[in-house]
């Protein structure tokens, strides 16, 4: 195609009139057919662009777009003087646009009545007295454009190569419409495939909701259960404690069912803190606390749960009253859960440490102990909720230490976790001094 338009781009310029014998010159441009052709994008724009060109290109009296069906001939289009055959089929073997695919070249009839190749019976009832017609595409062409004229005409080189140019732009063309058309098909394929699985995860997203929604109400249905017989176990085991004539071994057993109780009360409200916290629910009653008097008491708690393992629990603390306003059961039940897991990971016999320092802008409390160990890897991902360190002497449900980080967060302080010399780890967090967060507030 470039070498046919190439050669014509000269002899007929962009706006420049075509001249035939006894016509009006015709104001169709090759260059502007081209362009035309370019922008189509289905095959009946391609059809009316050629229609119209095909005859005024050359200033013939009638034009015809033939496609190729299987072994017929199909007029799809015509633009001429009088009907010729738009619609119909013929063999291709029976026509001479057959003939020009067939043979995948271009033919010149000037006399139809004189040339062998031509249906005359099928041309006589219309005007055509001269004809040409070329192949579109001329490797396995899949149509063919015809001029006709009223009277004898010899086409000439330069209107056949016209012709033949438009011919092998609506080739290019009508390959352009199949692979749009194809594009479109995969795109709107697509579309409904992701539509459809859109669908179902809508359906799914629906589907975890519910399932949510279930779990929540059964947590807190099953920590309703939890705490009140929990607590009636936990008030019977402080009346038995508060027995002057308890025997030491007794007291001991007793203060294990107390601690216990009292983990198991605990656990529930981390339960219920945690489900209230992803409703942005969580939000700390804000007190002066006692940090040093809060942390004896914790102590005191665990103390029978220590004492079972020989564990030792040490404190220290070096944070004066007034330095700190937080909510003081969430931070109780913080502090808590670190000491129940340093306790509950560290072998027997070995000692746990709290500490609990203050400076102008901060108030900093770990909790030592000779566990395990918490590899690096694991030290962001293990204060999210259900996350547990396999094969590392860990347990539980993974719910304590989510709930001390959304605590902590809570009132705008911090979590992390450092190595403990010579063994074992630091859970370290920190909030902030009552002096700034009463800057913040002011």
């Amino acid at each position: 195609m470039t070498t046919a338009l190439g050669s014509l781009v000269e002899p007929v310029r962009l706006g420049e009139c075509v001249r035939t014998e006894g016509r009006e010159p015709s104001p169709t441009s090759l260059v502007a057919v081209v362009q035309e052709l370019s922008l189509a994008r289905d095959m009946p724009a391609i059809m009316e662009i050629v229609r119209k060109a095909a005859r005024e290109l050359t200033g013939a009296d009638g034009a015809t777009f033939v496609l190729r069906d299987g072994d017929l001939c199909y007029y799809a289009e015509e633009n001429a003087i009088a009907p010729l055959w738009k619609g119909r089929r013929f063999p291709m073997s029976a026509c001479i646009s057959g003939w020009a695919m067939l043979h995948r070249e271009a033919v010149t009839i000037e006399d139809i009545y004189d040339d062998p190749r031509i249906p005359v019976d099928a041309y006589r009832p219309t005007f055509v007295q001269s004809l040409c017609m070329v192949p579109i595409r001329t490797k396995a062409p899949i149509g063919a454009i015809g001029n006709y004229w009223a009277s004898r005409h010899h086409a000439t080189p330069h209107e056949l190569g016209l012709l033949q140019a438009l011919a092998d732009s609506t080739s290019v063309s009508m390959e352009n419409v199949a692979i749009y058309a194809e594009l479109e098909k995969r795109v709107q394929d697509r579309t409904r495939e992701l539509e459809a699985r859109s669908r179902e995860l809508a359906e799914e997203h629906a589907a975890l909701l519910e399932l949510q929604r279930q779990k929540e109400e059964l947590s807190a249905l099953v920590v309703h259960d939890l705490k009140s017989p929990a607590a009636a176990i936990a008030l019977a085991a402080s009346l038995q404690l508060r027995s002057a004539d308890l025997k030491p071994a007794d007291r001991r057993r007793w203060g294990v069912v107390f601690s216990s109780a009292e983990r198991i009360i605990r656990t529930a409200a981390n339960v219920l803190d945690i489900a209230q916290s992803q409703d942005g629910r969580l939000v700390p009653r804000y007190a002066d606390v006692e940090l040093c008097g809060l942390l004896a008491e914790i102590r005191d708690v665990v103390l029978p749960i220590a004492e079972k393992h020989e564990q030792t629990i040490e404190l220290s603390c070096d944070v004066p009253a007034g330095v700190l306003r937080a909510d003081r059961d969430l931070l109780g039940r913080t502090l808590q859960n670190l000491v129940d897991n340093a306790l509950r990971y560290s072998p027997s016999k070995s000692t746990v440490r709290i500490e609990a320092r203050a400076d102008a802008a901060w108030v900093t409390v770990a909790v030592c102990d000779e566990g395990p160990g918490v590899p690096a890897e694991m030290r962001e991902r293990i204060f999210d909720r259900y996350v547990r360190l396999e094969g590392n002497g860990r347990s539980g449900w993974g719910l304590g230490l989510s709930f001390c980080k959304l605590a902590v967060e809570a009132h705008g302080g911090a979590s992390w976790i450092e190595d403990n010399v010579p063994r074992g780890s630091r859970f370290c967090f920190r909030l902030p001094t009552a002096l700034v967060q009463g800057t913040l507030m002011t």
